[in-house]
């Protein structure tokens, strides 16, 4: 299922083929360490894969790059997340056996500078039939929902829900997972701007020229309103 909304968004095709090829080359590049190294001690319990930390990786500091300006230029999730800052990223892997149990995650994490975790991204980096299971499962508000989509695809959701990685049973799932702070905290005020935002869209330019310039008025001073700068 596609949810696409202010607090969960399913962006098909955040990364190009180039982007995504890069990635994986860098990844061959660069070596995995044990995931737990970066799990608060509740998530470690729950945490068995591998993973490559930003910190003191070049290859992995050259993805975050990649990462982040395709983030920037992705006019859907600066609509509706107002990312203000992003986390270096972990490139997560996991092979026959291996899972990311239940959790939730850390209010603030980061070790160079820290942010508050407004939001979570897992950007699918393997075709979803290479592998068997390594579902994201998250519990929202509407019941559990599953998330395998094609490689260069993200999710976004909460990081208030609880979520994990179905166990692996065959070949092998990579993805990079990372969080953002958001300019607006709050989640149901991020909605109601989306929300605007959308219905701006599908007015287009030319038609209701006096209402869509009272609703563009009303959309700013909303931002001006509830962003944190």
């Amino acid at each position: 299922m596609q949810l696409n909304s202010g607090n969960y968004l399913q962006i098909d095709e955040l990364l190009n083929a180039q982007e995504l090829s890069a990635i994986l080359n860098l990844i061959n590049q660069a070596g995995f360490s044990d995931g737990k190294s970066t799990a608060s001690d509740a998530a470690a319990g729950v945490k068995q894969n591998k993973q490559i930390s930003a910190e003191n990786n070049f290859q992995a500091q050259q993805i975050g790059q990649i990462v982040s300006q395709a983030i920037s230029r992705n006019r859907r999730i600066q609509s509706a997340i107002f990312p203000k800052i992003i986390l270096p990223p972990l490139v997560s892997f996991y092979e026959p056996g291996m899972h990311y149990g239940t959790h939730v995650d850390s209010p603030l994490m980061g070790t160079q500078f820290t942010i508050r975790t407004d939001v979570g991204m897992t950007l699918f980096l393997s075709p979803p039939e290479s592998y068997e299971g390594g579902e994201l499962e998250v519990i929202t508000e509407a019941g559990t929902k599953l998330f395998k989509p094609t490689a260069g695809a993200a999710v976004i959701y909460p990081t208030t829900r609880l979520h994990q990685v179905l166990p692996v049973t065959s070949g092998k799932r990579m993805a990079v997972v990372t969080w953002m702070q958001c300019a607006i905290r709050d989640s149901g005020q991020r909605e109601i701007i989306d929300q605007i935002n959308q219905v701006l869209d599908q007015m287009g330019q030319a038609e209701h020229k006096e209402t869509r310039l009272v609703l563009q008025q009303v959309y700013s001073n909303l931002i001006r309103m509830w962003a944190e700068l």
